[in-house]
């Protein structure tokens, strides 16, 4: 008797209305998140013949030669970014976690002052600086050279790296520290022997989103390199609105495969990634 009581309540139970809606609508942004993407991904295997007429679902045949041809064209600025994305980001990863343990673990004078001045130059809009930063580069004759996009790297940024790593290393144990020093480590042998182990984590975070600054920057490397030193985002940019505008599944395949080694990156680096993220707001 009881049993079928339970089962008529459950029968009679209804159904939250908001969660309905809640539900409803999460779907329907998710939809239109996700759809330009796929749009995208099928647009790249079409013919421009195809494109017009079935442009909003695929179709077959693949057309795959639109992909080999988008890559013969984006290869070089490919490897133009690649050259700034790793040697941008070893620089700014030495530089921002060196000086983050010093603002840890150090006590010298002025240390909060410096520390909130570094915290500062997170507040400056970047399109502040891009004039004044241009006629610096120009002046030291970095003009058309790449180390004009690897030095702001080494030097702007790292202010973000800073706050993140400052954060990070200030919540580990003071006890290992003290017990390596009393063993008679230095320092610099605490920085590398113990800090840099214990950060991979969110070193990891910190060098995917440089690397993914580099690929998305397309401002400042036309103002201070010729186009055939353009990096992936400058070079898609011109490219494909001067040669093939009119060619629009070409076009979605350049998207694709530029795009490609960024997936490529979050899918194998997404457990470090996270642990980084999760890691930085627990010491927070």
């Amino acid at each position: 008797m009881e049993q079928e009581i339970i089962t008529q309540k459950k029968r009679h139970k209804k159904i939250p209305v908001g969660q309905i809606i809640l539900h409803t609508v999460l779907a329907i942004l998710l939809f239109i998140m996700l759809y330009p993407l796929a749009m995208a991904l099928w647009n790249s295997f079409k013919t421009d013949l195809s494109y017009e007429y079935t442009r909003w679902y695929p179709t077959l045949p693949l057309r795959i030669r639109n992909v080999k041809t988008a890559f013969d064209m984006t290869s070089q600025y490919m490897l133009n970014t690649v050259i700034v994305g790793f040697a941008g980001t070893a620089g700014l990863l030495f530089i921002s976690s060196i000086a983050s343990f010093a603002f840890a673990k150090m006590k010298f004078p002025g240390r909060g002052f410096f520390f909130s001045m570094v915290m500062a130059l997170m507040m400056v809009p970047g399109v502040l600086t891009l004039v004044p930063s241009y006629i610096l580069y120009k002046t030291l004759g970095l003009h058309d050279n790449l180390m004009a996009l690897i030095l702001p790297i080494w030097t702007g940024g790292c202010i973000f790296a800073v706050f993140l790593l400052t954060t990070f290393f200030g919540g580990l144990p003071r006890d290992l520290f003290e017990a390596a020093q009393i063993d008679g480590a230095s320092l610099f042998r605490c920085y590398y022997a113990i800090a840099l182990p214990l950060s991979m984590p969110i070193l990891g975070t910190i060098t995917i989103m440089q690397i993914v600054n580099v690929w998305n920057d397309y401002i400042w490397p036309q103002l201070v390199l010729s186009e055939e030193k353009f990096t992936v985002s400058a070079g898609l940019l011109l490219t494909f609105r001067s040669e093939h505008t009119s060619n629009m599944p070409v076009m979605f395949a350049g998207y694709l495969v530029a795009s490609s080694p960024l997936i490529l990156l979050f899918i194998f680096a997404n457990k470090f990634y996270i642990q980084g993220l999760v890691g930085a707001a627990i010491k927070m």
